[in-house]
């Protein structure tokens, strides 16, 4: 079993160097089986790649592990190829393709074509202010601040307003050191209610929202994710050690099954900060996903605080780790998850949402402060 873990590592680190680098590094789907029938052979460009991907698709995302998916995948391949026959363009396949997969909930399996993609490179996003500031002077409180972070204690109201907009560090102020700064304001200020707006924060880094939850929850106690992988061709295809494992995986009776990684433990020099004992109110909107999705689910799964907004964009339990490849015949560009991430709360694991505690109306701001103020201020 530890060979398995140290190939993971291996892995893992080989993937996210390779999604660094160009697209010429991605593996091109090729599959002789499939590319020497009859209907390979006498369909044009885009009927050769839409069976190629729906073969690879069956064999690699997680959600197909199961032979009845794999079975309603398949029933799929006749209308597509039908739609395909009479494709025109890179463009209107690629969007075939990701109508097929809309289903899957799964941003990170996805398709573009390389015109799409220096499109994208060359518009660019707007980066975010990376330096923290001050909400003083901000009449609107829970409208958009510029900074990445940034708290204001209200002392009348006994309430602490923490707006995380994304979870990517400030240099000149890491998100660990602003929060114990926070949250030794609040204790000195006997602060009874911490509100946590994270209705802008469209993720990052999950080692900022582990640090936001060390100081509500007990680390020891905390119910975390389990993360499940399914070995496959394509996996193979960047590390050929995974066909051996995927062999002895499916002989040892796990054929439709994925492989649950350990859990990672707690370091032994862990120390534990004080936790929060006042109330925490957390506060969910349309653009809050990933790993601040993640933050609001394990707070839900765990009973920490209370959740107030908007329904979630975001699926609890999710996919992820992606894998690239190239089409060969179109050149179309793909990413497709290999892992799945549970929600710690095994009856809920398949909701495709996460519903509030209280839906309030977020479009007006100063309504849903005034919420928040009236039902958990001093």
């Amino acid at each position: 079993m530890k060979q398995f873990i140290y190939i993971f590592i291996f892995l893992i680190a080989g993937w996210q160097c390779l999604m660094a680098q160009d697209v010429s590094r991605f593996k091109i789907l090729d599959d002789f089986a499939y590319q020497s029938s009859n209907e390979y052979l006498s369909g044009n460009k885009y009927q050769k790649d839409a069976i190629l991907f729906m073969d690879m698709v069956a064999d690699t995302h997680p959600y197909y592990i199961k032979a009845g998916r794999r079975a309603e995948w398949f029933a799929k391949k006749d209308s597509l190829l039908k739609q395909c026959a009479s494709i025109q363009s890179d463009e209107d396949f690629v969007d075939a393709l990701i109508a097929l997969l809309g289903p899957l909930h799964d941003k990170h399996t996805d398709l573009t074509t390389e015109q799409r993609l220096q499109e994208r490179k060359n518009t660019g996003k707007e980066e975010p202010e990376a330096a923290e500031s001050s909400a003083a002077g901000i009449d609107c409180i829970m409208c958009q601040h510029d900074a990445l972070y940034v708290f204001t204690i209200f002392p009348d109201l006994s309430i602490c307003y923490l707006q995380f907009n994304q979870c990517v560090d400030i240099p000149e102020s890491p998100f660990e050191t602003f929060l114990d700064d926070m949250f030794t304001e609040m204790d000195a200020k006997k602060i009874k209610t911490l509100v946590v707006d994270v209705q802008y924060n469209g993720g990052g880094s999950s080692r900022l929202c582990d640090a936001l939850l060390q100081h509500l929850y007990p680390v020891g106690k905390l119910e975390n994710y389990t993360t499940y992988l399914r070995f496959s061709n394509l996996m193979a295809a960047y590390n050929p050690k995974i066909s051996a494992v995927k062999a002895k995986w499916e002989n040892d009776g796990h054929k439709d099954e994925l492989y649950e990684k350990p859990s990672p433990k707690i370091p032994a020099d862990y120390q534990q900060p004080a936790v929060y004992e006042g109330n925490v109110i957390f506060v969910m909107g349309p653009k809050t996903y990933s790993s601040a999705g993640i933050l609001l689910t394990l707070a839900r799964d765990n009973h920490i605080g209370t959740i107030v907004g908007t329904t979630s964009t975001f699926s609890p339990s999710h996919y992820g780790e992606v894998l690239p490849y190239r089409l060969p015949n179109t050149g179309v560009l793909g990413s497709i998850s290999c892992k799945f991430f549970a929600r710690p709360d095994a009856a809920t694991v398949d909701d495709t949402c996460l519903e509030p505690d209280c839906v309030i109306n977020l479009d007006d701001k100063e309504q849903a402060w005034q919420y928040i103020i009236k039902n958990y201020g001093n």
